[in-house]
């Protein structure tokens, strides 16, 4: 693996600084490891059936508690199987996240939720004393004109807030779009919302982190002292702007994969294990790291609105967030 880079090292011990976290005692000691995949797209890059092998073998050698991939996995058809069977010969629990992609080709929320084996397409789970919450922000706003939807259904809400409401354990909170990009889920405001309203009755807040995938970059921030970070994707950044698409790659790939001359893949797959752990009051994102797979974003001139320079990197970086 590439050395990570001072400056990266830098931002990542800052995060430590700047976010104490008022989370409650548990007495659970164990740490709780769960190994997060996003945004591989089978139907798109070249070697995702790599990428997900990649994942689950390591996962599997490091012991993990449980896998969750967050979105953007495949298109529920029946060519997509094998991919699906990689995912599960995962050995311990299982869980998913429906992204915005996850229904082309004219399938619905449902035909996913049936092909992935999910229960539902929001629920929560409670797994070595945590308290997980996966929601679905692929709802329709009202008055949807088209193109994907990035919304959360007042019923979706309703339950969301129910829930926080019944546990009493440190919760972290899954979705694929995000709950913090000012461009993503249209009403996030009221998600926010029921989210930092949860507390416990001696006033500490019940939600540690919201974790997110499909932008495609590494970032994290606050809001109301909540940390919501982004899980870059597996595979690589898609390029939006046209003009910047050219024959950056192999042409015998370009060839075989037309879909992949839109994007700049990353050499090895990005993958990350969020390890909580209430012996030290802390949790932790691992750090993975690649290389851009052809020139670079900044090579090209590719410079997204809305996203900094230092989000567009091929890698993930390590955090670490202390509980107060």
């Amino acid at each position: 693996m590439a050395m990570i880079p001072r400056r990266t090292l830098l931002a990542s011990s800052m995060v430590t600084a700047l976010w104490p976290l008022a989370i409650n005692a548990s007495t659970n000691t164990k740490s709780l490891k769960i190994g997060l995949i996003s945004d591989i797209h089978k139907d798109i890059i070249h070697d995702a059936d790599d990428r997900l092998m990649a994942f689950i073998n390591e996962m599997q050698s490091l012991r993990v508690d449980a896998i969750l991939q967050l979105g953007d996995f495949c298109i529920p058809k029946a060519a997509n199987k094998p991919f699906l069977e990689i995912f599960n010969r995962f050995d311990g629990p299982k869980y998913h996240c429906i992204g915005n992609h996850d229904t082309d080709g004219g399938f619905s929320r449902e035909d996913t939720v049936k092909y992935l084996g999910m229960h539902s397409r929001y629920y929560s789970f409670d797994l070595g004393g945590f308290h997980f919450i996966v929601l679905d922000a692929n709802d329709k706003p009202p008055g949807h004109k088209g193109g994907y939807p990035k919304y959360i259904a007042d019923d979706q809400l309703k339950w969301l807030e129910g829930d926080l409401s019944r546990t009493s354990l440190n919760t972290f909170i899954f979705s694929h779009q995000s709950l913090e990009r000012p461009d993503c889920i249209i009403n996030q405001v009221d998600a926010r919302s029921i989210i930092q309203s949860a507390k416990t009755e001696n006033g500490q807040r019940k939600v540690a982190a919201c974790l997110n995938g499909h932008w495609h970059i590494d970032h994290a921030r606050k809001i109301e002292d909540i940390p919501y970070i982004h899980i870059n994707s597996a595979s690589y950044i898609w390029l939006n702007d046209p003009k910047v698409r050219g024959p950056r790659l192999s042409p015998e790939l370009s060839r075989r994969f037309p879909t992949v001359a839109s994007t700049i893949p990353y050499t090895r797959p990005l993958f990350t294990i969020l390890e909580i752990d209430p012996a030290n009051q802390s949790f932790s994102i691992r750090s993975s790291q690649a290389e851009w797979l052809g020139p670079g974003p900044e090579a090209i001139g590719y410079n997204p609105a809305g996203v900094d320079r230092e989000m567009l990197f091929p890698g993930i970086r390590a955090r670490k967030m202390k509980f107060s």
